[in-house]
């Protein structure tokens, strides 16, 4: 359906009677067009010369690799100048392979990154380009800006520039075992509404085979640095607790609102003792698997997570989404992230560097089918009145947790921060550490990154 960019009317706009829930999310800017970028200015005529070659690359997950496979040949079809080489790196040494390639120049001309990465490693060190809103079919970055809800942005914009569009915009909510809480009598209409309400009701929900937890009340994912950054984050935005402060040099790592959000993580396994990460599935290409399979009753969830849901799995129609535990349930926060399509600053060449940009724009001009066929919500102006939107599992829970989003805040040297973090939390859930000197240690190991820096 082609947008009249010029006279700023948006024909996906519904009638005045949608639901509350979806006026509030889109924030009262329905009326904003949804650009269609360069899909709605119809094929490129083929050049004389060669074709132009890109590289695509992203990391695991089916049906994000399947949408991705099937738009980019739509692309080319629709631009027979260009030559994409579409590439899946395993999710477990993705962030790595992708930075190191960057820095030496092998790497992707089209990159897909989460908004801490973006934020706090692509943007500063310069491994990427700021967006080409002519390339992606805008006519400024005015009216590229207004075709996204409010924040959806935020995670690749530095200093008021803008350095990529988002693939996918994600919220935390909860996902609940709806079989496992009937059948010891809790009701999935009261879900818990504090981690203590977590701790409390997985004394009830928790299976156990002499000192094995064969099914956990409750677990985080014990996956890479990007899960763990994410989870503790989670909690950290509850709690108030950051690594390093604003000022990106004072250490407030082991300070009490940080040491506390390890702390609720630590009490899940030695104080309610619901949750065994030595029994937890590593499996990064099918994170919620344990959840799948009925032996987590309780876990955090996003919003592609529904698309692992099958009818092979145990908790096929047997599961809901609920709003996220709290620690103060008067001031609730849910932790945002995304992740952004850009353009490596290594690609210099203009018709490479043009060609990058409209694969962005064709790819970002389906937010329909990503919803449908990934769920992954792209935050375009007027997603939400998509046929798409009102089919969506769980749509009023999603929406209201949005509204109550944050991103996590960047961090210097993330990369190696993350790392530190991740075997500072292992240090206290698998071992035992008590969280306090957990992140005391932490503190000394971020310091001297800091310092190098």
């Amino acid at each position: 359906m082609a947008t009249d960019r010029s006279s700023g009317t948006d024909p996906l706009a519904r009638a005045a009677d949608s639901r509350l829930s979806r006026r509030r999310f889109a924030q009262g800017i329905a009326a904003t067009p949804l650009a269609l970028g360069a899909a709605a200015r119809g094929a490129h005529a083929a050049r004389a010369q060669e074709k132009v070659q890109i590289r695509f690359w992203t990391h695991t997950h089916p049906p994000m690799v399947d949408q991705n496979k099937a738009a980019v040949a739509a692309f080319m079809a629709a631009n027979p100048d260009v030559q994409v080489e579409y590439e899946v790196i395993p999710n477990i040494n993705f962030a790595e392979k992708m930075l190191s390639s960057m820095g030496t120049g092998t790497g992707p001309d089209v990159i897909n990154m989460d908004d801490n990465q973006m934020r706090s490693i692509y943007v500063p060190r310069g491994l990427v380009h700021e967006v080409d809103p002519a390339a992606l079919g805008y006519g400024s970055l005015e009216e590229l800006q207004a075709g996204y809800i409010p924040g959806a942005l935020e995670g690749s914009t530095v200093d008021g520039k803008v350095y990529g569009l988002p693939s996918e915009f994600n919220v935390t909510a909860f996902a609940i075992n709806t079989a496992a809480f009937e059948e010891v009598g809790l009701d999935p209409a009261t879900p818990p509404k504090t981690w203590d309400e977590v701790g409390a009701m997985g004394q009830e929900l928790v299976v156990r085979d002499g000192d094995t937890l064969t099914r956990r009340a409750f677990d985080f994912l014990y996956l890479h640095a990007g899960w763990y950054h994410n989870q503790l984050g989670t909690l950290m935005l509850q709690t108030g607790g950051r690594y390093v402060a604003e000022d990106g040099a004072t250490l407030t790592v082991n300070q009490p609102a940080a040491v506390q959000a390890l702390q609720i993580w630590y009490d899940m396994v030695y104080e309610h003792k619901v949750a065994d990460p030595n029994v937890a599935s590593r499996e990064a290409t099918v994170p919620y698997q344990d959840f799948l399979d009925g032996k987590v009753a309780m876990t955090l969830f996003n919003p592609w997570g529904m698309g692992l849901v099958t009818p092979d799995s145990a908790i096929f129609d047997k599961y809901a989404i609920v709003p996220l535990p709290q620690v103060d349930p008067n001031n609730p926060v849910a932790p945002l992230y995304a992740y952004y399509w850009a353009v490596s600053s290594r690609t210099t060449d203009p018709a490479k560097q043009d060609a990058a940009f409209r694969l962005i724009a064709h790819l970002a001009s389906q937010p329909g089918p990503w919803l449908k066929n990934v769920n992954f919500i792209q935050p375009r102006v007027g997603w939400n009145d998509l046929p798409e939107a009102a089919e969506f599992p769980f749509y009023d829970v999603w929406a209201g947790e949005m509204l109550k989003g944050k991103f996590l805040p960047v961090t210097p040297q993330a990369q190696e921060v993350d790392n530190i973090m991740k075997q500072t939390i292992e240090s206290s859930v698998l071992t035992g550490v008590p969280p306090q000197e957990a992140m005391d240690a932490a503190a000394t190991q971020i310091e001297a990154v800091l310092a190098r820096s």
